[in-house]
């Protein structure tokens, strides 16, 4: 048997532990980044299906919806939630887009 200590030393557990950090230091910003392009993505999803019974209620009326409301549930099954919280607006009768108040969410 030799009679030399086994384990690590201190200067070799810093050096694990600050590698550690520097990990957790590059993948937490791109998860969070993740999450936001996620959600912006679902949130762009909505506008979509908000925009098609919009439509659909503009061919079978004849004109816009007056209100978001209006869609449910002959178009759609209920009114959707932004994923971040955001609130949905109906588009003008110019033909503009549902949109949503957080910017960085459209289509």
């Amino acid at each position: 048997m030799t009679g030399g200590k086994s384990g690590m030393t201190l200067v070799e557990a810093s050096i694990v532990v600050a590698f550690l950090l520097l990990l957790i230091a590059i993948s937490v910003p791109a998860f969070i980044q993740n999450q936001q392009k996620k959600r912006a993505a679902e949130c762009a999803m909505n506008l979509d299906a908000i925009e098609a019974a919009g439509k659909k209620y503009a061919a079978e009326k004849g004109g816009v919806p007056p209100k978001l409301s209006s869609l449910v549930p002959a178009y759609l099954e209920a009114i959707p939630e932004c994923p971040s919280g955001g609130t949905y607006a109906l588009g003008g009768a110019e033909g503009e887009p549902p949109a949503c108040s957080i910017p960085g969410h459209h289509y």
